[in-house]
């Protein structure tokens, strides 16, 4: 299916990990045994994707032109598949879509599993339609038939006792959190139908980074620069958590009323606490990270950028006198053809304090960016080199917040003939995150 090497993935793991199935790459499956020292052994066809689901596996499985052909489950030996019946999705509308009456235009990318406390979903975003599986089910209780997403979208559909909250993020951008029964009944989106409201909504939903439900009756979304704890099954927001969140999270139980969240390609790692009747509060954990061998992506080596010299804590500025933060980067992995500098944050956006960059010992022009962060970006970094990074923050106002600042290796590239060329990521980015006040 794919014309690159493989790149192995863990899919799935049974009792406490000691059972660990792992993905080649190229839809092979292989289970590395327990402590990985049993013999290999392979899944006796191709599989998609993989879950679990108690003490039994959940996987996918597509054809030529990645549509699903079968949803099935099998023990911890994964030699016996037991395929599911796959109901016939309902339709569902939730006004986001692209065909303004056209026929369903779509491009099927396979079929991706997701988890929540309240079963497992099946997401095929290029097809628009989204299966739901209760813990222990036979097969699946319902699933819905929505438009198509395109490949420039993000989805992520989780369950709830309700039915599926769906999240949908459009061309990278906007943003939409629609909670769907499995007869097709649109329970609660945000933004939501009320036109007054319109305006606001749409400001709190531009840039979704994730989602999570929470228990019977909250949930979470993630945008750029907020957390939005809402209530199930209507969407309504009850409580807003200001934060910086410039790409994707993942979020995973942590205990009684605590979950971890990590951003991707990201070394931060927090810990929310969303206890019922109490505030959100999220806490950086500051975690050693130790460099590893070069980072592997779809079977090719790419740069992966670390701190060799940072700090987290907390910084003070007071006028008038500007405050330096120092800091080293080493790239662990292949050579990057540019290097981007980006510092975000609500005091950033508002002006409450005005940045300047030196990288290598040269001032780095920086440019804002969405209101919230500024940017710049310079010449690459080879591998194994390191590169010293100084910013400087001088006092506008005052205030106190969250500051993020990220190192990315990049790459320059065409979008067309007529069009500009563009950096884009392409390896692991460091970051690091410390609270900032401008007194």
């Amino acid at each position: 299916m794919l014309n690159h090497p493989s790149a192995p993935v863990i899919l799935a793991a049974l009792d406490e990990a000691r059972d660990v199935w792992v993905g080649g790459g190229d839809r092979r499956v292989f289970s590395v045994g327990a402590g990985a020292s049993a013999p290999v052994q392979a899944f006796p066809g191709e599989c998609f994707d993989l879950t679990t689901d108690g003490n039994r596996l959940i996987g996918t499985r597509v054809d030529g032109a990645l549509k699903l052909t079968t949803l099935f489950t099998t023990d911890g030996s994964g030699q016996q598949w037991k395929p599911m019946t796959l109901p016939k999705p309902v339709p569902a509308t939730h006004g986001y879509g692209y065909c303004e009456g056209r026929p369903l235009r779509q491009s099927p990318d396979g079929a991706f599993l997701d988890t929540s406390p309240f079963g497992i979903t099946v997401v095929e975003k290029g097809r628009g339609r989204v299966y739901v599986l209760r813990a222990g089910a036979a097969q699946p209780e319902g699933a819905l038939q929505v438009e198509p997403g395109h490949e420039q979208d993000t989805w992520r559909a989780l369950a709830t006792p309700h039915g599926v909250l769906l999240l949908l993020i459009i061309n990278y951008r906007q943003t939409a959190l629609l909670h769907f029964a499995l007869d097709g009944t649109l329970l609660g989106s945000i933004p939501g139908s009320d036109e007054d409201d319109e305006e606001e909504d749409d400001e709190l939903t531009w840039g979704g980074t994730g989602v999570c439900v929470l228990d019977a009756a909250r949930a979470l979304l993630f945008v750029q620069d907020k957390v939005l704890l809402v209530s199930l099954p209507g969407l309504q927001v009850l409580e807003t958590l200001v934060e910086e969140w410039p790409g994707f999270v993942s979020v995973t139980p942590a205990g009684s009323d605590r979950w971890w969240v990590g951003a991707e390609d990201s070394d931060a790692l927090f810990l929310l606490t969303a206890e019922p009747g109490h505030p959100l509060r999220l806490h950086a954990a500051n975690r050693p990270v130790s460099p590893g061998t070069p980072l592997m992506h779809m079977g090719y080596k790419t740069p992966a950028i670390h701190w060799t010299e940072y700090t987290s804590a907390p910084l003070t500025v007071s006028a008038p006198v500007a405050e330096t933060w120092r800091a080293v980067v080493r790239n662990d992995g292949t050579a990057c053809e540019a290097v981007r500098v980006r510092v975000s944050g609500a005091l950033v956006g508002a002006r409450v304090v005005d940045v300047s960059v030196r990288y290598r010992g040269q001032p780095l022009p920086m440019v804002g960016e969405n209101r919230v962060n500024v940017v710049g970006d310079t010449a690459g970094l080879e591998g194994g080199a390191t590169a010293e990074l100084e910013v400087t923050f001088t006092p506008r106002g005052e205030g106190s917040g969250p500051l993020t600042l990220t190192v990315e290796p990049c790459s320059w590239q065409f979008q067309g003939k007529e069009e500009p060329r563009v950096l884009a990521v392409t390896g692991h980015p460091a970051s690091a995150r410390f609270p900032l006040t401008v007194e």
